[in-house]
């Protein structure tokens, strides 16, 4: 059975409602990592990260992630 993949909820900074939007959003795409489930590494687009901060904030919940939610991460440093 094929697991959805979901952005992860928001954690430290992010999580915060009393940190500015910006600063919760820049921690989401920037210091987190997000992965689809093939390991590819992404980030969440504004709009998406929009819909995941408010899921989180009204209902603590985790959102799906969609196609054309996400930029690609082509270098991931993985060897660093």
């Amino acid at each position: 059975m094929t697991q959805i993949a979901t952005w992860q909820l928001p954690s430290d900074k992010s999580a915060d409602s009393s940190n500015t939007m910006f600063d919760r959003m820049f921690h989401y795409r920037f210091a987190l990592k997000h992965y689809l489930n093939d390991g590819t590494r992404v980030v969440p687009n504004i709009e998406t990260m929009k819909h995941i901060l408010q899921a989180h904030d009204e209902f603590g919940l985790e959102v799906a992630i969609s196609t054309n939610s996400y930029v690609i991460v082509k270098d991931d440093n993985k060897n660093v």
